[in-house]
Formats: structure tokens, C-alpha cells, sequence
């Protein structure tokens, strides 16, 4: 999923296959969106939310708001 860094909880994270909070990759522009993984069935506080599939991600990432855009 994507979503706003402010949006992250305790209770996502610890859903999340990312090691922690310290380690989300955010987004280059000023949105500070951040992608979370999990396996498996989708856990109840992602309900609502956007799941991606993983080339959805790869093709998200190639976008301006995820690379740095060289001067």
C-alpha cells in the first residue's frame, strides 16, 4: 500500500513486513508517502485501503513523487 507517512500506526507496522518505522521508503516530493508490504491475507487495519501487486509497485516507483529527478 501507499500511504501518507502521518497515517502510519503501531498496529500497521506491526502488520507490515518492514523491519520498522525508521526504515519506510518515502516518497521525493513534499507528499511523504510511504509503502508498506504485508503477506498473506489482508490485515484488518489495512481494510480501505489500495493494495498493490508487485509490478504495479515497480511501475508507481518509476514515477516523480518515488525518483529523484537529476538537475
Amino acid at each position: 500500500m501507499i500511504i501518507p507517512f502521518a497515517d502510519v500506526t503501531d498496529e500497521m507496522m506491526n502488520n507490515a513486513m518492514e523491519y520498522s518505522i525508521n526504515y519506510l521508503r518515502h516518497s521525493v516530493t513534499g507528499s511523504d508517502r510511504v509503502i508498506l508490504k504485508y503477506e498473506g491475507a489482508k490485515p484488518s487495519c489495512f481494510r480501505g485501503m489500495t493494495t498493490y501487486t508487485h509490478s504495479q509497485i515497480l511501475t508507481e516507483l518509476q514515477g516523480s513523487d518515488w525518483k529523484a529527478v537529476d538537475a
